[in-house]
């Protein structure tokens, strides 16, 4: 879906990149989009560029310095009366000792070093895979939550304000665009006005004269969403607009007497289908707390809790799902993610609606995860022979660990227990829909809940706002 608006974004723009560099091999992807932890080292290649790029700026400078130097010492030579013979030879030896040296300034080549770091850096760079993932996260996440172009845009999340670098008028385009291709036209029509509004708004029109898209751009696709809405003025509009900056723009001379025609004689639209519309309905929907059912005390049926029982409170008795509070301290969560960070890989066999690395810790392997497999153990009362696995997720961008919505997500497992290692400030719930349930992270937290005959169908909500882990291991 997204893979294939990659193409098309190329071919609208007819966008060339010529890197004269020798050709290293490059992965697929760096995972930027599907978990946090690669998101730093991210942050690390922009500072590496920005550093290079302060560097190159600073032999360009130095440069101009020189230039302006010899400008200045010949423009001041030429201010000398020149009737003197002490002056004609002052004129001749600049000539021939200073000039081919400012011949020499003009020929050098400037940069090279941080030329090179920038090709090698190239090889670092986001690849299709990781901007294509990273554009199917925005797409979820505006569909599952409903959010407001504008509000995004503006760091704005659920009427909150944090306060964060506001979108440019890129951001605002790609996603039009995107939305364009998947003719989804009233978000395309949206996000390509705010990209219009940044773009009239904007405080140094110069800047915009290096985008690798112009205005004729803006209102070609403005017009184009317009005409898929079935708004046939408004596209004519955006038409002629465009025509007055190039009047020979042989494409829209075209769509502008189609325009006319459709105008005339509108056709019957039809609605795109969209995706995410199950996680849609799940994530959105507010489920009341039964507090009739719920029953929350401390356990102690075992040695070790005796010592230190937990709270547990029994969220359904028919399927039996349990949360237990404060059955993983801040020491053995942050020793577990620092095993589990060398481990992190993107598991090939998830669907694309699954946006997460993850890393098998095994208690023969890891002390940690022995020590945790131990205490879920202990807890559950299931049998020590069994599985000795310790799953540790982290996500990314939009983050969950669902199949697509077309497919029911049924655990085939005799339990499951989830250990949330870290709070999620918005989304990332676990629901079980038929019970009516919604459980939001809380660090430190174990949930659990039995699945004997394959009842249990749960999913999670894509990550909002925050840096999620949770640990997830199979009781059988």
């Amino acid at each position: 879906m997204v893979k294939m608006f990659l193409l098309f974004l190329v071919l609208t723009f007819s966008v060339v990149l010529e890197v004269k560099a020798v050709v290293v091999s490059a992965p697929e992807s760096y995972d930027f989009a599907i978990s946090s932890e690669s998101q730093l080292s991210l942050l690390k290649l922009k500072e590496t560029q920005i550093n290079n790029l302060q560097n190159y700026n600073k032999v360009l400078k130095s440069q101009l310095k020189k230039v302006k130097l010899a400008i200045k010492y010949s423009e001041d030579l030429l201010r000398t009366p020149a009737h003197n013979l002490l002056f004609g030879f002052k004129v001749l030896r600049h000539l021939y000792k200073d000039w081919p040296e400012y011949f020499n300034i003009l020929k050098r080549e400037l940069g090279s070093k941080e030329i090179l770091i920038s090709q090698d850096l190239l090889m670092q760079q986001p690849t299709s895979v990781d901007f294509e993932e990273s554009l199917g996260a925005i797409y979820r996440l505006q569909t599952v939550y409903n959010l407001d172009s504008y509000d995004m845009a503006e760091g704005i999340l659920d009427g909150k304000d944090y306060n964060v670098k506001k979108w440019s008028i890129d951001e605002c385009l790609i996603l039009g665009l995107m939305y364009q291709y998947l003719k989804h036209y009233n978000e395309s029509e949206n996000w390509l006005q705010l990209a219009l509004y940044y773009y009239q708004d904007h405080p140094n029109p110069e800047e915009l004269k290096v985008k690798l898209w112009e205005h004729s751009n803006l209102l070609e696709s403005l017009m184009e969403a317009n005409k898929g809405l079935g708004r046939y003025l408004e596209a004519k509009k955006f038409a002629k607009d465009l025509l007055s900056i190039l009047p020979n723009h042989s494409y829209t001379l075209k769509q502008l007497s189609k325009l006319e025609f459709l105008q005339a004689n509108p056709i019957k639209l039809t609605k795109t289908k969209k995706d995410h519309q199950l996680q849609k309905e799940i994530c959105s929907k507010r489920y009341r707390k039964r507090s009739s059912n719920l029953v929350c005390r401390y356990v102690d049926w075992n040695p070790f809790l005796e010592l230190a029982p937990l709270k547990m409170e029994e969220l359904s008795m028919e399927t039996h799902i349990s949360i237990f509070h404060g059955f993983l301290g801040n020491k053995d969560i942050e020793s577990l993610k620092n095993a589990s960070r060398p481990k992190l890989q993107r598991n090939k066999h998830l669907s694309w609606n699954c946006t997460c690395k993850i890393a098998n810790l095994s208690s023969s392997s890891h002390d940690i995860a022995r020590k945790i497999n131990d205490l879920i153990i202990d807890i559950t009362g299931f049998p020590r022979l069994g599985n000795q696995m310790l799953e540790v997720i982290n996500y990314g961008i939009a983050g969950n660990y669902n199949p697509d919505d077309t497919a029911k997500f049924t655990s085939h497992n005799q339990a499951n227990a989830l250990i949330f290692l870290s709070d999620a400030e918005k989304g990332g719930e676990i629901v079980f829909p038929s019970r009516q349930i919604k459980v939001k992270p809380r660090k430190g937290s174990m949930l659990v809940w039995v699945n004997l005959k394959d009842s249990v169908i749960y999913h999670q909500c894509p990550i909002l706002k925050g840096n999620m882990w949770v640990a997830n291991k199979v009781l059988n």
